[in-house]
């Protein structure tokens, strides 16, 4: 798929969620626990050396997104809009899990128990295009302001605008 196509097929996909502004990741997920019908749990953990930042589990009844507890705070929220892309594509497919990360993900369930698994280190298969598209157009233009009181004298607070400008530009 061209990228033009696959930007306007991902916008398509994310035209009716619930993106706040300011940006909350958790609202997403919400969002798009309830356009799925099932609900999705977040899973900090250590990922194995060499493996994936984030992965998604889909079990009978609920969807789980593993990613990266070292990773930066906006990192984290990277991967989990990427894995949330995989699931608002519906890229479901058996694969193999690897007995390593299987142990450490889900101890009390046998490898066999896990219906979905999709661990994916490489970015260059279409599925991996179309969720880091999603993740790229509903991150791209998020609003982190924070939404309480200004905390900061008025010269700060036009010294910020003037670089967010420039970034912006």
């Amino acid at each position: 798929m061209k990228l033009r196509g696959l930007r306007r097929r991902c916008k398509a996909l994310i035209r009716d969620l619930d993106i706040q502004r300011p940006f909350d990741v958790h609202t997403l997920i919400q969002s798009v626990a309830q356009r799925r019908g099932r609900p999705i749990q977040l899973v900090a953990i250590a990922m194995p050396a060499g493996s994936a930042c984030g992965l998604f589990v889909s079990t009978a009844g609920t969807d789980y997104i593993f990613y990266e507890k070292h990773a930066s705070p906006l990192h984290q929220e990277h991967i989990i809009v990427h894995e949330l892309g995989h699931l608002l594509c519906g890229h479901v497919r058996l694969t193999d899990v690897n007995n390593d990360i299987s142990r450490l993900l889900m101890p009390t369930l046998s490898p066999n128990m896990i219906e979905r698994v999709l661990q994916r280190t490489y970015y260059n298969t279409p599925e991996e295009k179309e969720a880091e598209m999603i993740a790229s157009l509903i991150l791209q233009g998020v609003d982190r302001s924070p939404s309480g009181p200004e905390r900061s004298e008025p010269e700060a607070d036009e010294a910020v605008r003037r670089v967010q400008r420039l970034l912006v530009d």
